[in-house]
């Protein structure tokens, strides 16, 4: 039987790093029909195993997470040694992956890559690695001047006997 290498954060971004992709989950569910199914945990969050049972999925060969001493250059140099390690003990027949860069690498180092493209993805501030920037002070000022200018301008919340 084939195996089917599924990088876990294909399986979490929809719904939040609590919740689980209902599309990833009935890819993942389709793809057991066939494949022997290996997990591939960069995130290497601690909670994965615990994550796993409380979402129900099981009947995967095995989870793999980077060692703790892990520091690669690039998201796909780490994709692409994890995926090393797992030739070394098992095969890597098909790769789900969600960055498009980490799969151009896979493709580039012989690997057959799917990419699954989730739409919550379409955005950059979707993504769930997204380091978020606080607003400006001056930018924040001026918001709160224009609402107030435009509050000013409306007719409709002016006291009729002005």
């Amino acid at each position: 039987m084939k195996t089917a290498v599924i990088v876990l954060e294909a399986m979490r971004p929809a719904a939040g790093p609590d919740g689980i992709d209902p599309l990833a989950r009935q890819l993942y569910e389709a793809l057991q029909v066939t494949f022997r199914i290996v997990l591939l945990d960069t995130a290497a969050a601690p909670d994965t195993q615990h994550w796993l049972g409380v979402h129900g999925i099981d009947g995967f060969v095995r989870a793999y997470t980077p060692p703790v001493d892990f520091a690669p250059r690039t998201v796909a140099e780490g994709r692409l040694r994890l995926l090393a390690a797992i030739r070394n003990v098992d095969s890597a027949d098909l790769v789900i992956e969600v960055d498009p860069e980490c799969a151009a690498e896979e493709i580039r180092a012989g690997y057959n890559v799917m990419l699954y493209a989730s739409p919550q993805y379409l955005m950059d501030i979707w993504h769930p690695d997204h380091q978020r920037e606080p607003r400006p002070w001056d930018e924040i000022v001026g918001e709160i001047e224009r609402q107030r200018q435009a509050k000013a301008d409306d007719i409709r919340i002016k006291d009729p006997s002005d």
